[in-house]
């Protein structure tokens, strides 16, 4: 018996694994079809590039009209890595940053991988500049270092969770967003891109199991719940969605479709909050399923009273996480309205902070949601399938 179990979870292992390849292959066909966003001809913006010479840093004055300016200047020799340029040697006149008390900065030398990119000056020459320092490669190596201990620490069940994570990163870049911009639904895009990641994350790296059941029941209605909330509270607190500058440029991204600002809020809190709850969810159904293995014959209600205590205890620190992340996400903006606001009114009234508040009670309700339904969801189908594994063995043995 158990060598069909296994056999039947590695038929479901794969079936899952296609049909996730297969979503996210239609998803961004259909979000990428008839997009002018993404089928008109854009040229590359930025190059990577090789610093190769570096010039001597030379103070420049400049005066326009009795107001003046004073910076730092630096020619620096590049050598470009990709594009019809490919190889080509280009000098860039520099402005650097000024160093500050409590800022660093980071001078370019001599190997320094680089992006560059260009303007046309009046008599239509390139007019070369560096844009920033290539962070990909660090970049990559932290990413590949925490895959490798997920890995190393999980095993088989780590590389699970590799997998479902680049596949939730691939819904996220390659069907939500796009389809967003394309101007679809973002509550109906949402929606889909949050079941199919609780769904495929969960069967991935559980297996369908009656604790992934359970914990996907839960996951759902906790982020459900958080959306709902979402949508309620935006005419109350007279969510507009213009929260800054960028704003203002993320809805006319595309020139055919206006993009709704406040679905884009939605979308947000709701990503924001699916990592949460299917973290408390999970951590409910595999408690209890643990439980119900060494106390099989556990009742129906001390079963219940045993997923809330721990929901209890899960919800003190989940609750925290949720709002930290949320306060260290937007620092910087909360740093500048406290330094020019005396008034605390003035602060906790502006439509930004408003909306990281509804971010944060509102998945955290989320989760106080998620916790009685995934206790409830695991009993009920826990509870029906150890009788009925119990009653089979029974008669199993009866027979023999």
């Amino acid at each position: 018996m158990k060598k069909r179990f296994l056999n039947r979870d590695r038929i479901l292992y794969f079936v899952v694994m296609i049909l996730s390849v297969l979503f996210l292959y239609v998803g961004n066909r259909i979000a990428v079809q008839d997009n002018s966003y993404f089928q008109s001809s854009r040229a590359d913006t930025y190059y990577r590039a090789e610093v190769i010479a570096v010039g001597e840093p030379q103070q420049i004055e400049n005066t326009y009209d009795g107001w003046s300016e004073s910076y730092i200047e630096q020619d620096i020799t590049i050598r470009l890595r990709e594009g019809a340029l490919r190889g080509e040697e280009v000098t860039v006149h520099q402005q650097l940053q000024t160093p500050k008390e409590g800022y660093k900065t980071f001078p370019y030398e001599v190997g320094d991988q680089v992006f560059a990119g260009f303007n046309f000056d009046s008599q239509m020459n390139a007019d070369w500049f560096i844009v920033d320092h290539l962070r990909e490669m660090p970049m990559l190596f932290l990413v590949l270092a925490f895959f490798a201990l997920l890995i190393g620490f999980g095993r088989f069940k780590g590389f699970n969770t590799v997998v479902s994570l680049v596949l939730t990163c691939a819904a996220v870049f390659f069907v939500m967003i796009p389809a967003i911009i394309k101007g679809c639904n973002i509550y109906l895009v949402t929606f889909i891109t949050a079941v199919f990641t609780i769904v495929m994350t969960l069967c991935i790296v559980i297996g369908v199991h009656p604790k992934s059941i359970a914990a996907a029941v839960g996951c759902t209605c906790g982020v459900g719940f958080a959306g709902l909330l979402t949508i309620a509270m935006q005419d109350a607190l007279f969510i507009t969605g213009l929260i800054d500058e960028d704003s203002s440029f993320v809805m006319y991204i595309n020139a055919d479709t206006v993009i709704d600002l406040r679905g884009v809020i939605f979308a947000a809190i709701v990503i924001g909050a699916l990592g949460a709850t299917m973290d408390v969810a999970m951590s409910i159904a595999s408690s209890l399923d643990e439980i119900l293995y060494h106390k099989p014959d556990i009742r129906d209600w001390e079963l219940m009273r045993s997923g809330l205590n721990i929901g209890r205890d899960i919800m003190g620190t989940m609750a925290n996480t949720l709002v930290l992340a949320y306060v260290g996400s937007c620092l910087h903006e909360i740093l500048l309205l406290m330094a020019h606001n005396s008034s605390l009114a003035s602060v906790i009234n502006r439509e930004m902070v408003a909306v990281e508040v509804l971010q944060s009670i509102a998945g955290s309700i989320g989760i106080l949601c998620t916790v009685p339904v995934a206790t409830i969801v695991t009993g009920l189908v826990h509870q029906a399938i150890v009788k009925k594994r119990l009653a089979s063995g029974a008669s199993e043995q009866k027979g023999e």
